[in-house]
């Protein structure tokens, strides 16, 4: 075994320092397939406008569908690990994923709102369980960009933003014939496929449909007792669009998607500290969990263009019918007694519907605006069952039979916001930027719980809480121009991630089930530039930062004898960090390379007052550490194209990612683990087609993500596979 890992130190070590090598020949970037207007610059709509990334005065990341094929993104666990500044925190199956950015969202539960701005197209689209704190699949389907806006982005994009936007750009209809397809297969037997086809309509009009449809037979964990593979998946989806008005001052889009995933649930992917002897085998388990998730949108979008401004109208619907079946909670909880046998099932039926209404300059002049208007609501039905049987009458039966129960909740959400923005040309270089959002937040929450053991005394006659938050949420900025390729800027904003109500409250802190919202301030410095050494272009971006949050939300357990987790609002903190990018592209040995390197970090501590309550334990936080910080991330992307005649190109690409330091949780009882992956693919590409062999995780590096009541969960170790992809 110690000669494995020392094989595996080695290889993982040779291998970064390789990859390495090749990066310090140019340090150039990978989001060079951005929407571009032929003069090679890159367009974000970081400010609900389309802007060169060097014009607008916030960190930005970029990666375009081709980046994504590449290094063989599949979900939002491989999407993170390429997003400077941001860590996933999950629980196992891909639902329960979250993406935090710059140290924000440490607290999180199955019902609360992210900590991240979650964005289709411009409009929010989280919200509820059950996948609503992420993406899913279908989300990554026929994808045109993915931009990414670091820092409080409460202004411009409201609610959940404090650590900053994620905003997922789809391909629209377009006036050409094209088919774009995939076809993959990798070493856990999973068979990955997809199809879109555009068909122009006319001159102005255009249909896109497509799909996809992925099904995984292996895995790597296993029930000890049957053997069977216990991380099989079943993933499909399909979305048609219609566009009108293509190419002209008036386009109207329309998107329609549905989704249905199955997957296994949070237990039985836990490694329990207790009972499993392994990170991939399960001991004992009665019951295996499976979730099946539903899911139905819509997206609508109008614009008009006047020349000097442009009208945009949005609508969002979505609907979302997920359930967990019945998993061994006993085993969860790590007991295996003869006298107790407990299962646990979970389901949600959620609706939101959106719209956004915005007018504004297209930044053709020295002044700018922008005004908007937007509107969301939702409901969330909830229901969660333990059954089972538990005998005796000992402190421990007595505890699990308290866990004998049935709870129904339901939650909704009104939100109303106004936001607006003003632009002026100070001086020929110097733009002071002003951005402000009024905000109205109407939460309902209607809760009971059903007793379903005869000799405790645990129900909850139905019970409502009303909560209302009104926020004014203003940023500022300026941006010095030295000329069209070097830009420094500073920037002053803030964020609001809304308030909530816990869904399994504890003994004795009924009180505690409404937690309040928490605010952030954050002030940014930064310098982007882009420059050219002979024929090889290069870009770069440096932002340090400083950020106060005030009533944080973190995630503990108030009792010792309940295991249900709660959000608590435990003080103030402060984070401070930086985040560095030099990427670019280079002509080199007759092909192409195109390289990136991304260096971020970020440490934070507690305020006096700070404090919170572990399994009934009260513990001063005051100058410790917060959680989700890391002391650096840094990921490092080699990409290399050459001719090889016939109309085809050899390609190669190579990414290294590692990241240390922090804590999973505000005790500090948990130090998150380092981790060093590399990830490598190699092809052939012609106008039309690709084959791609890849390997991810190649060292097979191991670490915990997190863990969760006594239950560990990991990271994928190593797989490979081939993909061939067709585009005419």
């Amino acid at each position: 075994m110690k000669g494995m890992e020392r094989q595996a130190r080695a290889l993982r070590a040779g291998s970064a320092l390789a990859i390495l090598a090749i990066a310090l020949v140019g340090a150039p970037a990978y989001a060079e397939d951005a929407p571009q207007d032929g003069s090679g610059e890159i367009f974000v709509v970081a400010r609900k406008r389309a802007e060169t990334i060097e014009s607008v005065p916030v960190s930005v990341g970029v990666l375009s569908d081709s980046d994504l094929s590449r290094l063989a993104i599949k979900d939002v666990a491989d999407y993170t690990r390429q997003t400077p500044g941001a860590i996933l925190i999950g629980s196992g199956p891909e639902y329960l994923n979250d993406i935090a950015l710059r140290g924000q969202g440490g607290g999180r539960l199955g019902f609360s709102e992210s900590s991240t701005g979650i964005y289709r197209d411009g409009i929010f689209v989280a919200g509820g369980g059950f996948g609503g704190r992420s993406y899913s699949r279908i989300d990554f389907h026929d994808v045109e960009r993915v931009e990414v806006y670091r820092g409080p982005q409460g202004a411009l994009y409201g609610r959940n933003a404090v650590g900053g936007a994620v905003n997922v750009i789809s391909r629209k209809p377009v006036l050409d014939t094209e088919v774009r397809g995939k076809v993959g297969y990798d070493s856990v037997n999973e068979l990955d496929t997809s199809l879109t086809v555009n068909v122009p309509i006319g001159g102005t009009a255009a249909v896109r449909v497509g799909g996809y449809y992925v099904n995984q037979t292996g895995g790597f964990y296993k029930d000890q007792v049957s053997g069977k593979t216990i991380d099989t998946s079943r993933d499909w989806g399909i979305r048609g669009a219609i566009g009108v008005g293509i190419k002209t001052d008036s386009t109207a889009t329309l998107m329609v998607e549905h989704s249905r995933s199955e997957a296994p649930g949070f237990t039985a992917l836990g490694q329990n500290q207790v009972l499993d002897p392994d990170p991939f085998v399960r001991t004992g388990l009665d019951a295996v969990d499976r979730v099946t998730i539903n899911q139905t949108q819509m997206i609508g979008e109008f614009t008009h263009d006047f020349g000097t401004s442009e009208l945009t109208l949005l609508a969002n619907y979505k609907g979302r019918d997920g359930a967990r079946s019945g998993a061994d909670f006993d085993h969860y909880l790590g007991i295996r007694l003869p006298t107790a046998q407990l299962y646990d099932a979970q389901g949600e039926d959620f609706k939101r519907y959106g719209t956004e209404a915005r007018w504004g300059s297209t930044g053709k002049t020295g002044f700018t605006w922008l005004g908007g208007v937007d509107f969301m609501t939702y409901t969330s039905n909830v229901y969660s069952l333990r059954t089972g049987t538990v005998t005796g009458s000992n402190a421990t039966a007595i505890s699990l039979k308290r866990q004998l129960r049935r709870q129904e909740s339901q939650e909704t959400l009104d939100s109303y916001s106004a936001y607006g923005q003003l632009g002026f040309d100070l001086t020929s270089q110097l733009k002071l930027s002003v951005e402000a959002r009024f905000q109205i937040d109407r939460k309902n929450f209607r809760f009971r719980q059903i007793d379903l053991d005869p000799t405790t005394n645990e129900t909850i006659p139905l019970t409502t809480f009303r909560r209302t938050w009104h926020r004014f949420l203003p940023t500022a900025s300026l941006t010095y121009t030295v000329n069209p390729d070097l830009t420094f800027y500073g920037r002053v904003a803030t964020g609001y991630r809304p308030g909530g109500f816990n869904q399994s409250p504890a003994q004795g802190f009924f009180d505690r089930v409404p937690y309040n919202p928490e605010d952030i301030t954050s002030g940014e410095i930064g310098v982007k530039g882009r420059f050219r050494i002979g024929s090889a272009v290069f870009r770069s971006q440096l932002a340090v930062y400083y950020s106060v949050t005030r009533n944080v939300q973190q995630t503990t357990t108030l009792s010792a004898t309940n295991p249900a987790f709660t959000l608590e609002n435990v003080g103030t903190d402060d984070i401070f960090g930086g985040e560095f990018e030099l990427s670019g592209t280079i002509p080199l040995a007759g092909g192409q390379l195109v390289t990136s390197l991304n260096v971020s970090g970020e440490r934070g501590r507690w305020h006096d007052g700070a404090s919170i309550i572990n399994a009934g334990v009260l513990i001063d936080l005051a100058g410790k550490t917060t959680p989700r910080t890391r002391d650096y991330i840094i990921n490092l992307n080699a990409m290399y194209d050459h001719p090889i005649g016939g109309g085809m190109d050899a390609m190669f690409t190579a990414s290294y990612q590692t990241a240390a330091g922090g804590f999973d949780d505000a005790s500090l009882a948990r130090p998150s683990q380092n981790y060093s992956m590399v990830d490598l693919s190699a092809g052939i590409r012609t106008p039309h087609w690709t084959l791609m062999g890849y390997v991810k995780n190649l060292t097979n590096d191991f670490y915990r993500i997190v863990s969760v009541g006594g239950n560990s969960y990991y990271n994928t170790p190593r797989t490979y596979g081939a993909t061939l992809s067709f585009n005419w």
